[in-house]
């Protein structure tokens, strides 16, 4: 009888080890959370133009600051965040811009482990950051024929200041018959530019969207990321 209790006993602690063990394996596994709508600041590790992507192209980009959480470093600065062309409309005639999806959809942890994320982009690279997160600018065919017309525009200004110094050079009152006549030769340039561009616009293309090697943005997170490695 002594003996079957000691051989209970030493039972009995082989399964409290066994059950301290296997709480210490899952608390190993349990991660550490960055929650919902925190911002991190990356940088591209390469140049993106709509001149070139196409959609599905990959691209990287890298933590610019370290991630602490309770004071324990999470994320590296230097952190590889992978990322994907989810959909691209290329610049069109009528001088319709190009618009361009792109979406960093996971990371790469210190260990070579490769975490999910879902996020989007809170920067506006210097362009229209659209509610579905389109980057994009203001353009169109209209938009266009008024900036030709403000350049054209600016003609007629600057040949009568070209007449008004001209004249002076020559003689005195010399101005009086070289700013109408300047004025006039402006006019008529002004018109036969703003006529071109108006027509040239309907053939040229809108702008490119172009992201440079380096340039800093931000990405919000959309869901909880669990740092797991």
């Amino acid at each position: 009888m002594k003996y079957f209790r000691i051989l209970l006993l030493i039972l009995f602690m082989l399964c409290a080890i066994n059950v301290q063990a296997a709480h210490q394996l899952y608390a190993d596994k349990d991660g550490i959370k960055i929650p919902y709508g925190t911002k991190l600041e990356l940088y591209m590790s390469s140049d993106l133009t709509t001149k070139k992507l196409v959609e599905g192209d990959i691209f990287q980009a890298y933590l610019v600051h370290d991630i602490y959480v309770n004071n324990k470093l999470i994320l590296p600065s230097g952190t590889i965040f992978r990322g994907r062309i989810s959909d691209i409309v290329y610049a069109r005639s009528l001088s319709r811009p190009a618009i361009l999806y792109i979406t960093l959809d996971h990371l790469v942890t210190k260990n070579g482990v490769q975490l999910p994320l879902v996020s989007g982009i809170a920067s506006n690279f210097g362009y229209i950051l659209k509610d579905d997160g389109a980057l994009t600018t203001n353009g169109n065919y209209f938009k266009a024929v008024a900036r030709d017309a403000k350049k054209a525009g600016a003609i007629v200004p600057r040949t009568v200041n070209w007449g008004k110094s001209a004249g002076d050079d020559l003689f005195k009152g010399a101005k009086i018959v070289f700013v109408p006549v300047a004025a006039l030769g402006g006019v008529i340039a002004c018109a036969g530019s703003a006529v071109y561009n108006t027509f040239a616009d309907l053939f040229r293309h809108g702008d490119e969207v172009i992201i440079k090697k380096g340039e800093h943005f931000s990405i919000i997170l959309l869901s909880t990321l669990e740092i797991t490695s």
